[in-house]
């Protein structure tokens, strides 16, 4: 009774461990090759970049400060060319002398700082939708890998199977040997099968460790055990054309940039205010009569403004109009591109779809033949190499139907990823 006890314990125990195995699934792997990326740290390096450089734009609105010195000696001086009596005009010295403090505030630049802080959000868009591209190729790569993976099992599966049915046949067929019904030679033929089958098990094996391996290198995840991988369901809901692949919304960003620049360029031709104070001490001061040292300020307001550039900035924006031409062009040959692709992996949905249909009825076709075959082999009536051929047809049968299943589900995710809704 303890015993019996005991066994329904470790039993539970097992069932419950197994039911709390981690599976891992093919969006496990597409979060964690992401989070393992080690290109993922130039996200936050753009934002630390884009920052930065907006601190240093919004300076401009800051005043700045500049020490100015300067000693020199020239040659002549302004002098009366006349004398007045009583009165006694100075001389000033041929060695002059100044120490300034010029201080400077922009009012108002034309909308030129703001065009610059818009760019630099621009370029931040830019370099995490290049990052956008990376992470959409990666995911591609586990894709692949992942799909693999999950075919290299089920053929192994199968394999197994045919294995333990191979060394049942082997156990009967050496019975009847020894009953006389078999000659040894047709023993030493399913033998001779069942070691061919070991060598693809093996090499399956291996094929697995490799994919397993280059899965878990890009994802981080420990995946020693193909069992792991969980079969992935998709589901097509609309088959319309909308191009949302990061390579397409990375030229639309492109256009965005350009539109930016064209603003920068346009601030240009607008008036500039600037605030201005100058102190210092010197000889001479502002007063060009006094040969003493002296203190000085001014303050005042400056206008800049470009009104006649030749014409330069709206040649400036006809190239930047001609390079937004350029990318929509661009994008409307990726959009061709596309549809073409598409069609391929449509295709591909639509053959799948059409060859498991016929699968199922393949499979139970030649399961009842390989059940008359092994009776045949039993009763002596059947040669070992017409068994083996017949065996083979079931399980070339069973294969193809789980390759298609997978291929189905494969041709779904691929139809999603090209057009880039994973």
């Amino acid at each position: 009774m303890k015993k019996v006890l005991f066994l329904f314990v470790w039993l539970s125990f097992s069932s419950l461990y197994a039911q709390e195995s981690p599976t891992v699934t093919l969006n496990d792997c597409y979060e964690a090759a992401i989070e393992n990326y080690p290109n993922l740290k130039q996200m936050d390096m753009a934002v630390q970049i884009n920052a930065l450089n907006k601190k240093n734009l919004q300076t401009t609105y800051l005043p700045s400060l500049n020490l100015n010195g300067q000693a020199s000696y020239q040659s002549d001086v302004t002098k009366v060319p006349i004398a007045v009596p009583g009165i006694n005009i100075p001389t000033i010295a041929n060695d002059w002398y100044a120490l300034n403090l010029d201080v400077e505030q922009k009012i108002y630049d034309g909308g030129l700082t703001n065009a610059r802080k818009r760019l630099e959000d621009v370029n931040l868009e830019l370099t995490q939708q290049q990052l956008q591209i990376e992470f959409y190729e990666l995911k591609d790569r586990v894709n692949q890998l992942f799909f693999n993976a999950l075919l290299l099992r089920k053929a192994l599966e199968i394999l197994n199977v045919l294995q333990q049915n191979l060394q049942t046949t082997i156990q009967e067929a050496e019975v009847a040997m020894e009953n006389g019904a078999m000659l040894s030679a047709d023993v030493d033929a399913l033998k001779v099968e069942y070691h061919l089958v070991m060598q693809q098990i093996t090499e399956l094996r291996e094929d697995i460790r490799s994919v397993t391996g280059s899965l878990q290198v890009l994802t981080g995840l420990a995946i020693s055990n193909p069992d792991l991988l969980a079969i992935p369901e998709m589901v097509v809901v609309d088959y319309r054309f909308v191009n949302n692949r990061p390579e397409y919304v990375l030229l639309g960003k492109q256009q965005t940039k350009i539109q930016a620049l064209t603003q920068i360029t346009q601030s240009k031709r607008n008036p500039f205010f600037m605030a201005f104070g100058q102190a210092g001490y010197g000889r001479p001061g502002y007063d060009m009569l006094n040969n003493d040292f002296d203190t000085y300020y001014k303050v005042g307001v400056r206008l800049h403004w470009n009104i006649w550039d030749w014409n330069q900035v709206a040649r400036e924006k006809m190239v930047f109009n001609v390079q937004n031409e350029m990318i929509t062009t661009q994008k409307q040959s990726f959009d061709q591109n596309l549809k073409a692709a598409l069609e391929t992996k449509l295709a591909a949905i639509k053959k799948a779809e059409e060859l498991i249909t016929t699968d199922s009825t393949i499979v139970a076709l030649q399961q009842n033949v390989v059940n008359a075959a092994n009776v045949q082999l039993r009763n002596g009536t059947l040669t070992t190499t017409n068994y083996i051929i017949e065996l083979n047809k079931q399980i070339k049968a069973r294969l193809n139907m789980e390759v298609h299943k997978l291929q189905l589900i494969y041709s779904k995710y691929q139809y999603n990823i090209t057009l880039g809704n994973i």
